[in-house]
């Protein structure tokens, strides 16, 4: 295997395996050679399973909560104050504004002892699926998971927001987790990226088995650049009220305005879209392997899934080519009223 063929490997994440693995069957022990057909079964489904684009769980680092009060106001706000039932990792159901504060509480209290003035007390994720998904099998499974993932070793608070236990009746059912960051035998939870990836796929397994299809796909084996928005610029976003986005735009726009030199691909965009590159060749040959062992549909979903791949543009590009546009807009109004005096 070439050296680039082996980063592919690795870009496409779990679907890499098949690039290990001759498609065809190899004659060998009985015992390898169920054990061989089982991975490729595995692999093929979930290969399967991405390129039809079958809903990605998403299970994100959302924030921390710092001291006290951070502590209260985040359990507050994940319950709604109280009115959405709270789990704890021992079972107990937590209801109402009081109880909601005594939690906060009680883990200050723990989490004072010994610690940095700038510890992280609690990690809070959220673990959300499309609108339309059954959200009772969606709060089902992000209880199984905070329960294998974090119950024996850490202190958590789970509530479920859908639209018949969150009063905002959200579209989307999801389920907001905060984990105390210090543990129960002392130690301090501090996840890495792959510990997301593998909350997620842990997650999407919980799914699968009360019926959902969900995937766990890696953002860029799916040919996907850029990154999603952080919850709270999302929601600055909707109000148009992000200060952050409107300065990435002026700078945008004044990047177009010095001309193109300064618009030019910086290094590290260069470098996505040469990973994207790499992913769609990747992709494609898998896609000619599958054809020659005689799986010419799923050749063609993979075929289908790479041509509609989103574009390799990271947000600054996109910015750049929409001042680009917004400015020849400018321009040619420009124009039309400078026509209009001369007549």
């Amino acid at each position: 295997m070439r050296k680039d063929d082996s980063d592919d490997d690795r870009g496409l994440g779990p679907a890499g395996f098949v690039f290990q693995t001759t498609v065809r069957a190899k004659k060998g022990s009985p015992a390898k050679g169920i054990l061989r057909a089982t991975r490729i079964a595995t692999a093929m489904g979930q290969i399967g399973r991405v390129a039809r684009r079958r809903p990605e769980v998403m299970v994100k680092v959302t924030g921390s909560a710092r001291g006290l009060r951070g502590l209260k106001e985040h359990l507050a706000y994940i319950t709604r104050n109280g009115k959405i039932l709270g789990e704890r990792e021992s079972g107990e159901l937590i209801l109402g504004a009081t109880n909601v504060r005594s939690v906060a509480e009680d883990w200050w209290a723990d989490c004072c002892r010994g610690r940095n003035a700038r510890a992280r007390d609690t990690i809070n994720l959220i673990l959300s699926m499309p609108p339309g998904t059954d959200a009772k099998a969606v709060a089902d499974a992000a209880s199984s998971f905070a329960r294998k993932t974090f119950g024996q070793d850490y202190e958590y608070l789970l509530a479920h927001h859908n639209q018949d236990s969150d009063p905002k009746r959200p579209e989307n059912p999801h389920a907001h987790l905060t984990v105390k960051t210090r543990g129960k035998h002392g130690q301090w939870l501090n996840p890495r990226k792959h510990d997301l990836q593998a909350w997620r796929e842990a997650f999407a397994l919980e799914l699968r088995e009360r019926g959902v299809i969900a995937e766990a796909t890696p953002r860029h084996a799916r040919g996907v650049v850029r990154k999603g928005k952080r919850q709270a610029i999302r929601h600055l976003d909707e109000r148009k009220a992000s200060r952050v986005t409107q300065w990435k735009l002026q700078q945008a726009i004044k990047t177009v305005a010095a001309g193109t030199n300064q618009a030019a691909e910086a290094p590290w965009e260069k470098a996505l879209h040469e990973r994207q590159r790499k992913i769609r060749r990747a992709w494609n040959t898998l896609a000619a392997a599958f054809d020659v062992a005689g799986q010419a549909a799923l050749a063609q979903e993979i075929k289908q899934f790479v041509q509609a791949m989103p574009s390799a543009h990271t947000e600054r590009e996109h910015l750049v080519s929409l001042a680009r546009t917004l400015l020849q807009k400018q321009h040619t109004a420009k124009q039309v009223r400078d026509c209009g005096r001369s007549r």
